[in-house]
């Protein structure tokens, strides 16, 4: 694959994810506008005045950012001296298994809920069962649709999509045609994550973006790339919602000889960090899911220590390249 010139952003604007989707924080403290310096440390370890005991509801588990997320919440529930049960929703389930798992998940009366989002309205309903029972809600990632929360953590996706954009449209001069690879258009950060990309490319008259939606998947970012590649075969670069598809769209350029289309995607998971040092992907978009899921436990526990906590946390963005690719892994080993 051809490399291009390539830049270094640090992206730190907070999400307007209220105005956004239905979902209406609680009153808790101020926003914050941005990432503290170590985020990691802004809000603990804090010890519970009691032992509290937490579910977390994953999604994706098969996912590796995913799989961070939920090592971070253990190791901070560690930490911090509570209890936290891990709750996966599978892979192949929908939203109303999501639901359900809520719904137990109220039953058992869990004193705070840490949540993943499968689909912003379908999962309302589950949050508006734990509003009704008392059992406080926090979001990591993604936002629901309604309901109320303490607290949103999550990467200012239109921001930090936006710059992928820019970025995909320098490496491409500004014209050509563009495959984006949509996660689950369902789901909130899918949604945000369109809007920020098509806000770059769109003031590209030369550009053409043909959006497909990979589901957050690898293999169905490697059909729709093979697809693309009969249907439209002067592609000149792919943008995925997430990194997996983009694994899945190396693979079918691998395999069609093509190495002339640039790579971007969205997560930084360690696969796609080392393409990128390996010269295969050109970019992606890190987020930082260890903060996430940190943050998350000890907003929480502040929360239910009588505290005041802020509404809506960034928990970061940067754009990964090969100028600093080795530097991001050995930083995030």
């Amino acid at each position: 694959m051809t490399l291009h010139r390539r830049t270094f952003l640090g992206l730190s604007a907070a999400a307007a994810a209220a105005a956004a989707t239905g979902f209406k924080l609680g009153p808790a403290g101020a926003q914050d506008a941005s990432p503290v310096a170590d985020p990691m440390t802004a809000y603990g370890p804090v010890q519970g005045n009691e032992a509290y005991t937490l579910a977390f509801m994953q999604v994706f588990p098969s996912l590796a950012f995913w799989q961070i997320l939920k090592e971070s919440v253990e190791a901070r529930a560690v930490e911090n001296g509570v209890t936290v049960d891990v709750i996966a929703l599978p892979d192949d389930s929908g939203v109303a298994d999501q639901v359900s798992q809520m719904e137990d998940a109220v039953t058992k009366g869990y004193d705070g809920i840490i949540m993943g989002t499968v689909d912003a309205a379908g999962i309302v309903q589950g949050v508006e069962a734990a509003n009704a029972a008392g059992i406080p809600v926090i979001a990591v990632d993604t936002a629901p649709a309604g309901g109320e929360l303490v607290s949103l953590i999550q990467t200012d996706n239109v921001a930090a999509a936006t710059q992928q954009g820019e970025y995909v449209s320098e490496l491409i001069g500004g014209a050509g045609k563009v495959l984006n690879l949509q996660g689950d258009m369902a789901n909130q950060t899918a949604q945000a994550r369109n809007e920020g990309l098509h806000a770059a490319l769109d003031t590209y008259p030369d550009i053409q973006v043909i959006d497909q939606s990979a589901h957050w998947n690898q293999d169905e970012g490697f059909t729709i790339t093979e697809n693309i590649l009969t249907s439209d075969p002067d592609i000149v670069a792919i943008a995925g919602a997430n990194d997996p598809p983009i694994l899945g769209a190396l693979q079918a350029l691998v395999a069609a000889g093509r190495d002339d289309v640039a790579l971007v995607g969205f997560d930084a998971i360690p696969d796609v960090v080392q393409a990128i040092i390996d010269g295969s992907v050109d970019g992606t978009i890190a987020q930082y899911p260890k903060v996430m899921g940190a943050v998350g436990v000890d907003l929480m526990v502040r929360h239910l220590n009588g505290e005041d906590v802020p509404a809506l946390v960034d928990s970061g963005a940067l754009l990964v390249t090969a100028e600093n690719a080795a530097d991001f892994q050995a930083g995030n080993a």
